[in-house]
C-alpha cells in the first residue's frame, strides 16, 4: 500500500513483516522505519521489497518504508537525505555510488545499505573490507568498471571489423566520464579508434548517433547508470535509424530491439539485500558486521533479430554464453 503524508513530499510504502511476538493482544507494534534515498523508481527497487515479503512480511504491521521523490540531481538528494533523517528512520538504503555517498557523509550512526554500489567502496572508503566493513555501511556493490570493459570485448567479438568505436556518456557526470575513460582506454588497447557520444537525455540521443555514423563509428557501447536506463528505447530507435550495433548495461534493453545487454544482474543484487535489511530491523546484527554482496559475473542478453537486421553475425560461443537469446 503507497499513500502519500499530508504536508510532506514523501511517498510512504508500507510493508510489513510478520507480527512480532508480544505479551498480549492489547501490546502496540511501533513500526521499524527504512529510507529510500533513490536516483531513479527502478524495477530493482520492487524486486528488493519483493525479496522482503518472501522472507515474511506482510502489510500493514510492521514497517514503514518512507520514500522522497526520486531524483539524479545531487542537491535533491542531499534534501532527500536530511529530510530521512529528520524523519529518524531506523536505516537507509541508497541506490547507486551518488546516493551512497550522500548518506554516508551524511551520518555516521544510521545503518546504510547500499544498493548495487557501481565501483569499489574498499578503495573509496566507504567500509574497511567486504568481508567486515566496519561503521555504519553495508549493502551490494558490483565492479562498474570490469562491467564495462567487458561491453567493449562483446561489441570487438561481435564486429570483428570494427575500426571505431562509440562511448555513449553523460558529460554532466563525473561517474559517467571516469567510466567513459577506462572504456576507451580499453577500446584503444584493442587497437580501435574511440569517438566519445556525449548525451544528457533522451532528446540529445539521435543527434548523438547522427555525429557518430558522421565519423564513422561502427558500434556504440553505453557506460553504465540511471541515466542511460532512463533513454534505452531512445537507443534502440537511433540504433535501428542509424544502423549502428549497439550494446548497453540496461535491463530490458535486449528485449525491446537492442542488439545486446551486458551487465551484472542488478535486480538479483537488490534481491540479495532483504536478508541484510531483514537482520538490521530486527536488530539481529549491526552493518559494521554484515559483509558485502556482490555478484561474480555479468549476463549477456542478445536480440538475434536485430542482429540479423544489422547484418552483425552472432558467434556461437557468445551464444552459448547468452543467458537469453530473443528471437
Amino acid at each position: 500500500m503507497i499513500r502519500i503524508l499530508a504536508g510532506t513530499l514523501s511517498l510512504i510504502v508500507c510493508l510489513l513483516a510478520e507480527p512480532l511476538e508480544v505479551a498480549s493482544a492489547q501490546t502496540v507494534v511501533v513500526p521499524k522505519s527504512v529510507g529510500v534515498l533513490a536516483l531513479s523508481n527502478a524495477d530493482s527497487i520492487d524486486a528488493m521489497f519483493d525479496s522482503i515479503r518472501e522472507l515474511g512480511w506482510i502489510n500493514d504491521r510492521t514497517i514503514q518504508i518512507v520514500f522522497p521523490p526520486a531524483s539524479p540531481d545531487p542537491v535533491r538528494l542531499e534534501a532527500n537525505m536530511h529530510e530521512l533523517l529528520a524523519t529518524k528512520v531506523d536505516i537507509v538504503v541508497a541506490q547507486t555510488k551518488l546516493a551512497i555517498q550522500i548518506a554516508a557523509h551524511a551520518t555516521g550512526t544510521v545503518p546504510i545499505v547500499m544498493g548495487a554500489y557501481d565501483g569499489d567502496p574498499v578503495a573509496d572508503g566507504l567500509v574497511q573490507s567486504a568481508e567486515h566493513p566496519g561503521g555504519n555501511v553495508t549493502g551490494s556493490y558490483y565492479d562498474v568498471m570490469a562491467a564495462g570493459r567487458e561491453r567493449v570485448a562483446l561489441l570487438s567479438e561481435l564486429l570483428p571489423g570494427m575500426a571505431r568505436i562509440g562511448i555513449v556518456m553523460n558529460p554532466a557526470s563525473t561517474p559517467s566520464l571516469a567510466l567513459a575513460d577506462d572504456m576507451a582506454k580499453a577500446s584503444r588497447e584493442r587497437g580501435l579508434q574511440v569517438t566519445l557520444i556525449p548525451i544528457r537525455g533522451g532528446a540529445d540521443v539521435d543527434q548523438g548517433f547522427a555525429a557518430a555514423k558522421a565519423q564513422g563509428v561502427d558500434g556504440i557501447i553505453t557506460v553504465a547508470g540511471v541515466e542511460i536506463f532512463a533513454i534505452r528505447k531512445d537507443i534502440v530507435a537511433a540504433q535501428d535509424k542509424y544502423r549502428i550495433p549497439a550494446v548497453t548495461s540496461s535491463v530490458g534493453y535486449a528485449e525491446m530491439g537492442g542488439l545486446a545487454k551486458l551487465n551484472p544482474d542488478i535486480p538479483l543484487l537488490w534481491r540479495k539485500m532483504a536478508p541484510t535489511i531483514d537482520q538490521l530491523l530486527r536488530g539481529t546484527a549491526k552493518a559494521g558486521d554484515l559483509p558485502l554482496i556482490t555478484l561474480g559475473s555479468s549476463e549477456l542478453e542478445i536480440n538475434m533479430r536485430t542482429a540479423r537486421s544489422l547484418g552483425v553475425s552472432v558467434p556461437e560461443d557468445a551464444k552459448r554464453r547468452a543467458i537469453k537469446l530473443f528471437q
